[in-house]
């Protein structure tokens, strides 16, 4: 995967480079223009109250399908959602595919966006995500996806989705200061470059005057001289718009990102901070897409095998999330039943359905020729499991929105096994990589439709059932 490029200038200052096909490596894939159809993976632990979580009966979804079900809060994007069930995770969990490696919470993690077995020896996956491989074909300079996390997380296989490649986990990031620099394109600026910026109004350009000369002199074709022209341009646009802290704001309102900056960095991963972080990550998951920082990002809530206690919006609860998920007092099973540890789940999932209604009020609040940044997004909701009770990895939980520009079927719950028995298991969830990888526009190496993704010998091809 390309390794996006910058210009380093005086007081550290990094500005990111467009991709400038002079200076690409040979055999390097043309990325896809800006714009089009964008990815968004929002990424839920530990599995479901699989009693609650599903609309009543398939079919069209309305206002009333979804009253008494988890998704309850999303009843007013009824008409933008596809509800597919069904699918089974691909490998198996419980070890039934041979080769497989890790416990069925280290599967879960790892195999959801790759569709790949974990490595014996590190547990970690044996291949790209799909959040990863569609950044490197979709985003105008290969750059890889957003990767964002809320709340305290494992730092091994535990706490990672998305991969680089083989044995590459991409290490989300959790602090949304953090995120916001970086993509503004000012991360590790130093004290004096920053008022230097915000006291002076002097450009971030000017700061890598001597850089951009050293590049312009380079023999580069007149097709990459424009771009760089162009992409000069673009920062100076967005310096008109500075905040008062001196950072380039994309889209958020100043007073926002000043709230963002003011969080104090050693309490982004406490359990009181959960829905704080939460929405500040998602305000600017969505200013990155909106606004072409990138075309894919993922936010993964919480860890595998863990969790928050989740004490907010009426909920009080005395046990973590992967307790509560085996309805137990101990995270091993060796304590006491929790008391009505199911409706506890419940409320759980529908809180991460008001969070997923929060990006699509986002999504949809960025206007895009006669529609909405939402219409031309496949949102899609995963988790770690199903049943988190017995690890269970068939019949998963999914939720997807937008449609992808009109790809993908909406306001419908699908249910694709309609009357066949689900440990047939004829749904590998791999095959709903593919669709989405199509539906927002990627291509295989060949140039043709995606048909492949995750460990070979897998079914191929996207499920036609999902299309509109």
């Amino acid at each position: 995967m390309r390794r996006r490029m910058f210009l380093r200038g005086a007081g550290g200052v990094a500005v990111a480079l467009p991709f400038l096909e002079s200076l690409r490596r040979r055999g390097a894939a043309r990325a896809a223009g800006p714009g089009g159809a964008r990815l968004i993976v929002f990424f839920t632990c530990n599995g479901v109250n699989m009693e609650t979580f599903f609309p009543a009966t398939p079919g069209p979804l309305t206002e009333d399908s979804l009253m008494e079900s988890a998704l309850q809060p999303l009843t007013a994007y009824a008409d933008k959602l596809l509800v597919p069930r069904g699918m089974h995770m691909v490998p198996k969990g419980w070890g039934h595919d041979p080769g497989t490696a890790g416990n069925d919470h280290a599967m879960g993690m790892g195999h959801k966006l790759t569709a790949q077995a974990l490595d014996p020896d590190t547990l970690f996956a044996r291949g790209v995500s799909v959040d990863q491989f569609a950044a490197a074909r979709l985003n105008d300079d290969g750059r890889p996806s957003l990767t964002l996390s809320v709340g305290w997380r494992h730092t091994n296989w535990l706490g990672h989705i998305s991969y680089a490649g083989p044995g590459m986990p991409v290490t989300p990031e959790g602090n949304p200061w953090l995120t916001y620099q970086d993509l503004m394109g000012l991360g590790g600026l130093d004290e004096q470059a920053k008022q230097r910026i915000a006291v002076r109004r002097q450009s971030v350009l000017d700061l890598v005057e001597d850089e951009f000369k050293a590049l312009k002199a380079k023999n580069l074709g007149q097709a990459d001289r424009i771009k760089l022209e162009m992409h000069a341009d673009s920062i100076r646009d967005l310096e008109l718009d500075m905040l008062g802290n001196g950072l380039v704001a994309c889209a958020l309102d100043p007073a926002r990102a000043a709230e963002i900056e003011a969080v104090d960095p050693d309490s982004v991963l406490l359990d009181a901070q959960f829905k704080t972080i939460g929405r500040m990550q998602l305000d600017i998951l969505a200013m990155a897409i909106a606004c072409g920082a990138t075309r894919v990002g993922t936010i993964q809530w919480g860890s595998g095998s863990g969790g928050p206690i989740y004490r907010w919006d009426g909920m009080d609860h005395e046990y973590n999330h992967h307790k509560l998920s085996h309805g137990n007092t101990e995270d091993d099973d060796s304590g006491d039943e929790v008391p009505g540890h199911l409706d506890m789940l419940t409320q759980i999932d529908r809180w991460h359905a008001e969070q997923f209604k929060y990006l699509l009020d986002r999504l949809s609040a960025y206007e895009e020729g006669d529609g909405t940044v939402l219409n031309r997004s496949a949102v899609v909701w995963m988790n770690e499991l199903s049943d988190g009770k017995v690890h269970s990895y068939i019949d998963l939980p999914l939720v997807i929105a937008g449609g992808a520009d009109g790809y993908l079927k909406q306001g419908h719950y699908l249910d694709l096994l309609d009357g066949q028995d689900p440990w047939d298991l004829p749904y590998p969830h791999n095959r709903l990589l593919i669709t989405l990888l199509n539906a927002v526009g990627c291509a295989d190496d060949d140039g043709g439709p995606v048909t492949k993704f995750g460990s070979s010998g897998l079914d191929e091809g996207e499920y036609a059932e999902l299309r509109a």
